[in-house]
């Protein structure tokens, strides 16, 4: 293997040098915390505190019952699982990418990613799709979803096409798709640790949603604002993952760590700001302080990632991480319906089969198509003259990509 200069920048945000091979344990580490804070939000708090629109997405009726004690757990105002969960997995993929697009050609790398979410993602909807027609038929209850609505969902479009999501969790692959566009149109910027590239998208999202906020553009727009607002609520999640692409420059050692730190909050302040401006600020401030979470524990343990090891449970849960957030909702809300309504459970009995039941389906999904659409992705990449901090983390880099 060629032999890369040593990291001038490696010491001064971690402890301790780190091997090659332990210096990205951590974000894999953190993909099984995030599936798993997400799976909380949902199995918890959404299918307790959301009744109403798990019944219409899942076609059953609408869970009945007082509260179960856990619900406080998810119920805090200071603390929400599921942004949080999201945010890390978004700090990830801003990571990560710039390795995988290191490694390819602009065609090859949109290929890969393409390859990368698809398949897996094609195949959970299926089975989402197969749960909810199978609930519509056992309750007697119209099938949740409108074939224009199935198609724009499939396509991963729903966003411009201003259609309802069909699994309440794809809206975050739609961010990821236009990150990945992004990366490739900044290519050459991303790969030489453009700072400058990276705020210019930040400060190029802030204006478009100032833009759409000012009356005379509004005007000008307003037969097609719906597809416009469908675009701009992706702007703020960008931007906040691009915060994670300044890590990728401080682990490549093309950034300080006082640039870092300042990257960071020049980012985070644009990031705030494109939420506050844009078409749906609803969530702030509490969507908001759950991504500064994800943000201090991503960072923390950046510091410490010299000394991080692989841990089997936290391995085997990110493996079929992404899979599980695209099935757990759906198949987990219409099992646990079935498991107390029709089945009488109680409401701990019923989660403690749905979780390992929906793991399981993420694992057969994972062992029949992602394995695949992994390999794939992985053969269309550009070997030749790797740069050496490719050569030692692109191998790594490209399983711990979410897509």
């Amino acid at each position: 293997m060629q032999q890369s200069p040593p990291d001038p920048a490696e010491g001064a945000l971690s402890p301790a040098p780190s091997r090659d091979g332990h210096r990205l344990v951590f974000a894999n580490q953190l993909r099984g915390l995030a599936a798993l804070a997400v799976m909380v939000a949902h199995l918890i708090g959404v299918f307790w505190g959301g009744r109403e629109i798990v019944g219409i997405t899942t076609s059953s009726p609408p869970q009945t019952g007082e509260l179960p004690g856990i619900f406080a757990l998810v119920g805090q105002p200071w603390f929400n699982f599921g942004p949080f969960g999201v945010a890390v997995f978004f700090l990830i993929s801003g990571l990560v990418i710039p390795i995988s697009l290191g490694a390819h050609s602009r065609a090859t790398f949109i290929l890969a990613r393409l390859l990368r979410i698809y398949p897996t993602y094609l195949a959970a909807l299926a089975v989402n799709l197969a749960v909810v027609w199978l609930a519509s038929r056992y309750w007697g209850l119209p099938f949740a979803h409108a074939g224009s609505t199935i198609l724009a969902n499939a396509l991963l479009l729903q966003d411009i096409l201003v259609k309802p999501t069909v699994d309440l969790v794809n809206w975050s692959l739609v961010v990821e798709l236009k990150f990945y566009l992004l990366m490739t149109l900044l290519a050459p910027a991303i790969r030489r640790g453009s700072v400058s590239a990276l705020f210019a998208i930040g400060f190029g999202a802030l204006a478009a949603n100032l833009a759409l906020g000012a009356p005379f553009f509004a005007a000008a727009v307003a037969p097609w604002r719906a597809p416009f607002n469908g675009v701009l609520f992706s702007t703020p999640y960008l931007v906040f993952m691009l915060i994670g692409v300044l890590f990728n420059y401080r682990l490549r050692g093309l950034l300080s760590a006082p640039g870092l730190l300042a990257g960071m909050a020049g980012l985070g302040a644009l990031f705030v700001a494109c939420w506050r401006a844009g078409p749906f600020p609803e969530g702030y401030p509490h969507v908001l302080v759950n991504y500064a979470y994800a943000l201090a524990l991503f960072g923390g343990l950046f510091l410490v990632r010299g000394h991080l090891r692989p841990f089997r449970p936290l391995d085997a849960l990110a493996a079929i991480s992404f899979p599980l957030y695209l099935v757990h909702s759906l198949v987990g809300y219409s099992l646990l319906k079935l498991l107390m309504i029709a089945g009488g459970l109680g409401y701990y009995p019923a989660l403690a089969i749905t979780v390992p039941s929906v793991m399981a389906v993420a694992v057969l999904l994972h062992l029949g198509v992602e394995r695949w659409s992994i390999e794939a992705g992985k053969r269309l990449a550009r070997r030749p003259a790797a740069p050496g901090w490719l050569t030692r983390l692109s191998g790594r880099g490209a399983e711990l990509v979410r897509s």
